[in-house]
């Protein structure tokens, strides 16, 4: 369905609530400041605002991870901004804003009700919008965006995700002689029988099958989104830079922090090849083709502001860091990338794990007295922590904790919707300043442990209350996810 101002956007189904890390600002920071350059300070009030936000999870486990900063979720969407803003008001979130407008509708604006931005972040939806809409975008990062600001664009990108160009089509055409959901199932169960028949293209393109199980793991919400509307595209690299480039802003990186590192996410034999090339935009592309990308998260600044060296040192040592749940306690890695295993040796990995093992914070700059790294110039230990941030065992940290009371307060907003029937991937964790992914029974048991009365609570099998109370209730109490009894 679409609506006057979908613009040939898919509308019939709710989009569903997704988390993503990448987005927050204390991991914005912390990667555009491994990538050299100065980053919006978070010490006092920033402002931040995602762009296409949805039924608005990330901005709102951003906004209560971060009290200090001041957070904007717009939407053209009815659904979601009115799920954002139920949410943000059962949670008593006050820096958390949510805005019902199209991007067209933003930029004519004749007083914006936007102030000026830190942060414009979005994800996903570039790829799948017009391009008036794309173009829309760029104006609100030119008007919005403060000088020196950090704009983040995550899409899916060329050439990884051509392949799948003919699968869109299959499902959007499948979805209009059907209607979306029934379109969906048939147009699935169309893909599956050509790939299981022999079709040409997944003989020729391996991978495809690969992306036809990805999509089929996805709910119907996510699929029609992401499918079925009237312009999804796959973006190239050169175009978006070309387009932010108009808007004032520069290129840093990636918000994914292995997709910096060459050494480790591009093929050996490519590697001078691509590093020989001067133009951004080319070796950008020469990277895209190298690891047939299929989503980008690009990093913009608007006037690029690079560090010196002795800058550079200084704000890396002030940065903090403390392992996650679950993270290995010493040893040889091994990082699964697009271009397939990557292993990472103990001698760089298990100093940084065993010195964070015990899961409290410290300072890249304690960290770069051990001996492991001690003559690097921070080099060595900066580039293990950017590959575990990337791989989930490390999170960056506010230099602060902050009130975790915000947090708690959304989080047990969730577990309720959660009681209720609803479906959310993750807790606000201030001790991280982003959100921590939470499984299904974990958020019941976690339900159980603050109200045992609640008859969703008690279906929750013992064996998982067990292992709750032992193992992720503890990690999740020194996140600030949840507080130290239930009675607080």
């Amino acid at each position: 369905m679409n609506t006057p101002h979908s613009d040939g956007y898919q509308t019939g189904l709710p989009y569903p609530a997704y988390f993503h890390r990448e987005l927050t600002p204390g991991w914005l920071a912390t990667t555009v400041t491994a990538l050299g350059h100065r980053a919006p300070p978070l010490s006092g009030p920033y402002t931040w605002c995602e762009l296409g936000c949805g039924p608005g999870l990330t901005t709102l486990i951003a906004a209560a991870s971060n009290p200090a900063g001041t957070f904007y979720g717009v939407d053209f969407d009815a659904a979601a901004i009115a799920h954002a803003r139920a949410l943000a008001a059962e949670s008593g979130l006050d820096n958390a804003h949510f805005l019902q407008l199209s991007f067209a509708e933003l930029v004519d604006a004749g007083c914006s009700p936007l102030p000026p931005l830190d942060f414009v972040v979005l994800h996903g939806v570039l790829s799948w919008i017009s391009p008036a809409n794309r173009q829309a975008v760029m104006r609100i990062i030119e008007n919005r965006l403060k000088p020196g600001g950090i704009a983040c664009l995550a899409y899916m990108s060329q050439p990884g995700s051509a392949p799948m160009m003919a699968m869109q089509r299959v499902l959007q055409r499948s979805a209009r002689l059907a209607g979306a959901a029934p379109g969906l199932e048939s147009g699935l169960a169309l893909l599956r029988g050509l790939r299981d028949g022999g079709a040409g293209q997944f003989a020729v393109v391996p991978e495809l099958s690969r992306q036809l199980d990805e999509v089929m793991r996805h709910p119907q919400g996510y699929l029609a989104h992401e499918f079925l509307g009237a312009h999804w595209e796959p973006l190239h690299v050169a175009d978006v830079m070309a387009a932010a480039e108009s808007a004032g802003c520069g290129f840093l990186g990636s918000a994914t922090p292995l997709e910096n590192i060459d050494a480790v996410s591009l093929p050996g034999g490519t590697q001078a090849t691509i590093g020989a090339i001067a133009d951004t935009a080319l070796r950008e592309t020469a990277k895209d083709i190298a690891r047939n990308q299929t989503l980008r998260r690009d990093l913009y600044q608007r006037g690029p502001q690079p560090l010196t060296v002795a800058e550079h040192r200084a704000a890396l040592e002030a940065q903090r860091l403390r392992a996650l749940p679950g993270a290995p306690r010493q040893g040889a890695l091994r990082f699964d990338t697009r271009i397939g295993p990557v292993n990472g040796p103990a001698a760089m990995f298990s100093p940084l794990l065993e010195a964070l093992a015990d899961g409290e914070a410290q300072r890249f700059g304690e960290l770069l007295r051990l001996p492991a790294y001690a003559g690097s110039r921070g080099g060595l230990l900066n580039q293990a922590s950017q590959m575990l941030y990337w791989a989930g065992h490390l999170h960056p940290c506010p230099a602060t904790a902050p009130d975790p009371a915000p947090a708690q307060a959304l989080n047990r907003a969730i577990l309720r919707a959660v009681a209720a029937g609803g479906d959310y991937p993750g807790l606000a964790a201030p001790a991280i300043g982003a959100g921590i992914p939470a499984p299904r029974d974990s958020l019941l048991a976690a339900l159980a442990w603050l109200k045992p009365d609640l008859p969703a609570a008690a279906a929750v099998p013992a064996a998982v209350r067990t292992h709750f109370r032992h193992e992720t209730l503890p990690a999740w109490q020194r996140l600030g996810a949840l507080p130290a009894s239930p009675s607080n």
